[in-house]
């Protein structure tokens, strides 16, 4: 079943609104990437941000009824949201609708495509750093859910304790895989300047088509799809 999204994008004070445009035509094409049909999009201005969820409580709550009016799986912002935004929006949303900001897509994207040792850490790390202070959050919001009284508040901060280590435990993990593996690239890299052969990168923007001229000149067959970062490694 494919996933139905709504996509908002909200023009902060000190920014202007065809930034906030062209922004939005940049994320459409990144959940497109997801193969996330995209119902419908919503551009906003807002005079001052807030703290609960960016934007007033009366427009928020609109908002989710429009989303369950299209019949929406997902709220994507291009805006980031705090980890409590995020669970506030959820909850706005009674947790029938996941609520995600652009870098959440993006990591998505790059966990779909990483392919080497190095890329499929670097996704792992960026992913684990992302999700940790969303763990009180959510935690906070289960033991409101339950309305249990002290011992279940202590209870709940012990297991949120034990979750934060956990997450906590795995990024030094990651993080000691990575720096190995960047130490043995940088062997291989040494090892290969000793050899006189001249070497070349393509720079570019994704999708501004650097597969496809390496394919071109090199007579390869790497992938090359019209999508954001069809390529990552």
């Amino acid at each position: 079943m494919v996933e139905r999204a709504m996509l908002i994008g909200i023009t902060l004070p000190d920014q202007q609104a065809s930034s906030t445009l062209s922004l939005l035509d940049e994320l459409r094409e990144l959940v497109t990437t997801l193969e996330i049909d995209i119902t419908h999009e919503r551009q906003l201005a807002i005079r001052k941000p807030q703290a609960k969820f960016l934007v007033g409580s009366g427009k928020a709550e609109e908002l989710v009824e429009e989303a369950k009016a299209h019949n929406c799986d997902v709220i994507v912002f291009d805006n980031e949201l705090t980890p409590a935004q995020q669970r506030n929006w959820e909850q706005a949303a009674e947790d029938k609708i996941l609520v995600i900001d652009r870098q959440e897509v993006i990591l998505d994207i790059f966990g779909k495509r990483a392919q080497t040792k190095e890329a499929v850490l670097q996704v792992e790390l960026a992913r684990l750093e992302y999700n940790l202070p969303r763990l009180k959050s959510a935690w906070t919001h289960l033991s409101r859910q339950r309305g249990g009284g002290a011992m279940q508040r202590d209870a709940g901060e012990t297991q949120l304790e034990l979750d934060q280590r956990m997450v906590r435990t795995q990024i030094s993990r990651v993080k000691r895989e990575l720096e190995s593996v960047i130490k043995h690239r940088h062997l291989q890299r040494k090892k290969r300047m000793t050899v006189p052969v001249p070497t070349c990168a393509i720079v570019g923007y994704t999708n501004a088509g650097k597969s496809s001229l390496l394919n071109k000149m090199t007579n390869s067959d790497i992938l090359a799809e019209d999508k954001l970062f069809a390529t990552l490694d």
